[in-house]
């Protein structure tokens, strides 16, 4: 099996799935925000007095709900078993990705199977068509699609791909295609698809359509997915790929869910999942292995002036760094969406504003307008979201505790702030954002030259005191009538 299975155990991945199929599904809004019926399912008419029940969809299988919504047998009598993909099969290609899009997480997870009868697939095709499997495996090829283009605005794409993939199996691998919408986006953007995207490791829930065999009489199946998660294992500089995104995506993170965070921007919906799962994959890595790549802390990058983490965030996406400083506010945030705390087993989590210090100051202003001038000196808030809590530190405002923590960065966060929204209420505060485990309380290290001055100031202190204490001693020797 590949890496991934390495690290989890199938029911623990399976679990990561929901995550990764969720985020591939959302719109631009909060999936909490929305009603079920949102998505695409088909409803009650309501207009019909004869109606004297509601279907359960909770209790059909997968293939009586895609019946429903338009995706049965006149479709799947288009596919032709036996051979790869034909251009006469693309007009049921199109429809199950068009009605795979509109299908919710929980449904998903709920069909998902955790092993795969490949021989049962191969010999008895009919009996498991469009049941959903957990897929893991390799990237071999991938081709993009193009939608005719009179079925482009009644379908909604102009395109889709698929992903070949050698995928795993108790006895080794077998060859897979994979129709989907939408692939990540660092594998749309390389100069060379084939040969930098080539093993890389990918998991999803897989739709089953069919089986095929190749012209040299391979053995292949083909799925569908509303979305291909993405688990490199190396650093690859032509994909943007750093050793500290590799450490995340081991624990499960699809770092294809990069791609979807905007800096300098308050939150948007397409932001919550790769924050969700970044906090989740952060909560499983080791506490030794807790560590930035690098001796320098926050405080140094802030202020430089070319390539620092408040010019150039997208250098640092994802990268693990250290923070010291003064934390002054921390804030319980509870987390509502239920497939959240089902998914990951978060419910809520801390915000802390944590004050830096800085060796220069930084200067916010509205172009040509100086009295919007606002400008931090000495310190600069960043913001961390941790899960929990140490002893000793505690929800609040006006604290001043020093604290210390490890992480990586998220993004660059627009925010109303006192200081920067009091005239302005539409103007916003830019800070970094960062997750990590845990925070620590934090002394300041001394400087040796300063202790010295400190002592030095002790001892004379303390001759002055003596001197004093001599005197009175003296005084309080005449005789009782000088006295008041």
């Amino acid at each position: 099996m590949t890496h991934l299975l390495d690290n989890f155990n199938l029911q623990y991945l399976a679990v990561i799935l929901l995550l990764l199929c969720g985020s591939g599904l959302l719109s631009a809004q909060d999936a909490g925000n929305q009603s079920p019926m949102a998505e695409g399912e088909p409803s009650e008419i309501e207009d019909n007095p004869a109606e004297d029940r509601v279907p359960d969809f909770d209790k059909m299988s997968a293939r009586e709900f895609f019946e429903l919504i338009d995706f049965g047998d006149s479709y799947l009598q288009m596919f032709l078993d036996g051979q790869p993909l034909e251009d006469s099969e693309q007009e049921a290609i199109i429809r199950a990705l068009t009605r795979t899009r509109r299908l919710q997480p929980h449904r998903i997870t709920r069909w998902l199977k955790l092993e795969t009868p490949w021989e049962d697939l191969e010999k008895n095709p009919e009996k498991h068509r469009l049941e959903v499997f957990l897929l893991t495996g390799n990237v071999e090829a991938i081709r993009e699609v193009t939608v005719p283009k009179e079925a482009v605005e009644s379908v909604g794409l102009s395109s889709y791909y698929e992903v070949d993939a050698m995928l795993d199996t108790p006895s080794g691998t077998t060859l897979g295609t994979i129709v989907v919408q939408d692939i990540p986006h660092p594998w749309k953007v390389t100069l060379n698809p084939e040969k930098n995207i080539v093993g890389a490791p990918i998991s999803c829930p897989g739709i089953f359509l069919k089986p095929f065999k190749t012209d040299d009489n391979r053995q292949g199946f083909v799925f569908a997915t509303p979305k291909i998660s993405w688990h490199p294992k190396e650093p690859n500089h032509d994909l943007g790929v750093t050793a500290d995104q590799v450490r995340l995506a081991e624990q499960g993170m699809d770092i294809g869910e990069l791609s979807h965070i905007k800096d300098r921007v308050k939150f948007e919906g397409l932001e919550r999942e790769p924050f969700y799962q970044m906090m989740a994959a952060v909560k499983r890595i080791p506490l030794d292995q807790q560590t930035a790549m690098s001796d320098q802390i926050v405080s140094q990058y802030l202020t430089e002036p070319q390539e620092g983490l408040m010019v150039a965030p997208q250098k640092y996406r994802a990268r693990f760094m250290r923070l010291t400083g003064l934390c002054r506010r921390i804030t319980k945030i509870e987390v509502d969406d239920e497939d959240i705390q089902q998914r990951l087993g978060i419910d809520h989590y801390y915000e802390l504003a944590v004050f830096v210090p800085i060796a220069n100051p930084i200067v916010s202003q509205r172009a040509g307008d100086e009295s919007t001038r606002k400008q931090f000196t000495g310190d600069y808030p960043v913001l961390v979201c941790v899960p929990e809590l140490p002893p000793g530190l505690s929800v609040g405002k006006d604290l001043h505790q020093s604290v210390a923590v490890t992480g990586p960065f998220f993004k660059l966060w627009a925010y109303r702030s006192p200081f920067m929204s009091q005239e302005d209420f539409t103007r916003r505060q830019i800070s970094p954002l960062f997750i990590a485990a845990n925070v620590e309380k934090y002394a300041a290290p001394s400087n040796p030259e300063t202790n010295q001055f400190v002592l030095a100031m002790l001892v004379v202190l303390g001759v002055v005191a003596g001197v004093g204490i001599a005197f009175g001693v003296v005084f309080s020797r005449k005789p009782a009538s000088r006295r008041r």
